[in-house]
């Protein structure tokens, strides 16, 4: 159950009883929204495929073990108690098995003695002589039925063999009768035993399916206890993930899941502190920046009131003159930077404002191009005339930075400026014909204080220009991209949502 840590105070015991119960709910409600499907790799599925792998080879050890020493232990007190009952029937009848004549059919005293035998035993017999016949209790049952190995055996000694006669086990123990040499063969039927033994087997699969059933509930039941507690450490991450840093997760018991939620949440704590102490001191940078930058302007307004004069001066020396003319460029310099350093603090402190205006884009374009005398360097690709409703100083300031930038770094080459409709998007595009912008470079143009080229002269920029015309692009609701085109030079791009018709184009130099 994941918890978030009070903030601001000690949580009443009766007041606020009704949040107490939100947490466990929310909880719930986040848990069912990222519940995933079933999935045949996850952890559930093989935790479950191990417990049933091991129910079911124990079950096959155990079953198969059992199966083996009963079915061994069943016959071989079938072969004794057999044998000894061929003894106390055999034994009796000695004399007249030995007293048997041969004749050319099995006399009906074989026959006779078979059914004796029978009656005494109660299993079948079979009395066989060569030249005599059989005497047999059974049509199907012969001396044919007997093995050659166990027919050697018998004239030997009292020896058994188990085979199937008709599809029916047999338990055939034999033995010849000295000096006539009948041979006395007893079948005990096996089919009993054997229907144990098949039932013992049913018994035994119908145990280890039993026993598969009871792994796989105990496995989900186990796989419960742990990926319970993983899906909440989950949640708690993707919580903590989305910024909500007082994410906690209740620690129950002191398995090895419970030390991974108490270092999750020591983790989570340290990180709340680190990101506080960050934003604070983020926020005192702004502040100082934002103070410094008001402080500067009071100086700096009577500075480049008096660098002003000494521009027009007209009795200023030839050996003064170059540091004259430097005062003024760097006094500029610096009100442009701090223009630049309170316009970045309106930004962060969010109290940057958007004064949209119905104004002709191509008109705003060509004036902050004439502005700055860039009018000769630039060719354009514009409609005849766009009426939208922006922030014309902003978007003067976007221009000036991205026609400035390709000016700047695309050499001699000419410069282009189109602007177009693709969609609900209206697209201004400027685009050089120089080396382009480095490799390295290319993820950090809007980066403040980044310039490209680090053998630039001091003179030439802050590093904060496509910064704030990126910041002004967000403000608009668009975007501002750079890179390099594919026919050689830089390209930026400016996307502002904005539903328009727009002519065909025409070309202005």
């Amino acid at each position: 159950m994941l918890r978030e840590k009070p903030k601001g105070g000690k949580v009443a015991k009766t007041a606020k009883a009704p949040k107490v119960q939100e947490l466990p709910r929310r909880a719930d409600r986040e848990r069912r929204r990222h519940k995933r499907p079933l999935r045949l790799t996850g952890l559930r599925m093989r935790l479950l495929a191990a417990f049933a792998a091991v129910a079911l080879l124990t079950s096959v050890a155990v079953t198969g073990v059992s199966y083996v020493l009963t079915r061994q232990s069943l016959m071989n007190r079938m072969n004794q108690t057999s044998v000894q009952q061929f003894r106390a029937a055999v034994t009796p009848n000695q004399q007249q098995l030995e007293d048997a004549k041969p004749t050319a059919n099995p006399p009906p005293s074989l026959t006779n003695l078979s059914f004796k035998l029978q009656a005494a035993s109660g299993s079948d017999w079979v009395l066989h002589r060569t030249g005599m016949g059989d005497g047999a209790t059974q049509n199907y049952l012969s001396y044919d039925s007997v093995p050659p190995e166990l027919r050697a055996a018998a004239q030997r000694s009292i020896a058994w063999q188990r085979v199937r006669v008709g599809g029916v086990p047999y338990l055939i123990i034999g033995s010849s009768v000295q000096p006539n040499g009948i041979e006395v063969y007893s079948f005990v039927s096996l089919e009993p035993q054997q229907v144990d033994l098949d039932r013992l087997a049913q018994n035994s699969a119908i145990a280890a399916a039993v026993a598969i059933a009871i792994a796989l509930l105990l496995g989900l039941l186990a796989s419960r206890g742990v990926l319970l507690p993983l899906r909440r450490l989950g949640i708690a991450a993707r919580r903590l993930g989305a910024g909500k840093l007082d994410t906690r997760v209740e620690v129950r018991g002191n398995d090895e899941v419970a030390d991974v939620s108490r270092t999750f949440n020591e983790t989570a704590e340290a990180l709340e502190r680190s990101i506080a102490e960050l934003r604070s001191l983020e926020a005192s940078s702004r502040r100082f920046v934002a103070d410094v930058s008001h402080e500067l302007r009071t100086p700096l307004t009577a500075m480049t009131a008096v660098t002003d004069m000494l521009e027009e001066a007209t009795d200023v020396g030839d050996e003064s003159a170059p540091a004259a003319q430097l005062i003024v460029t760097e006094t500029r310099r610096l009100a442009r930077l701090v223009e630049d350093l309170m316009e970045i603090s309106r930004f962060d402190a969010g109290t940057a404002q958007l004064r949209r205006e119905e104004v002709d884009l191509v008109a705003l374009v060509s004036g902050c191009l004439d502005a700055r005398g860039w009018t000769g360097r630039v060719t354009l690709t514009v409609p005849p005339g766009l009426v939208v409703a922006v922030d014309q100083r902003r978007i003067d300031v976007i221009v000036a930075n991205m026609v400035g930038n390709a000016i700047k770094h695309g050499g001699e080459g000419p410069v282009e400026l189109s602007i177009g409709a693709f969609g609900p998007n209206l697209v201004l595009q400027v685009r050089d014909h120089g080396p382009g912008i480095p490799p390295d470079a290319l993820e950090h143009i809007f980066e403040r204080f980044y310039k490209a080229d680090k053998a630039r002269g001091r003179s030439e920029g802050s590093g904060l220009g496509l910064s704030i015309a990126y910041e002004n692009a967000h403000i608009h609701g668009g975007e501002l991209t750079g890179g390099n085109h594919p026919g050689g030079g830089a390209v930026f791009t400016l996307r502002l949502p904005l539903e328009a018709t727009i002519p065909a184009p025409e070309v202005r130099a």
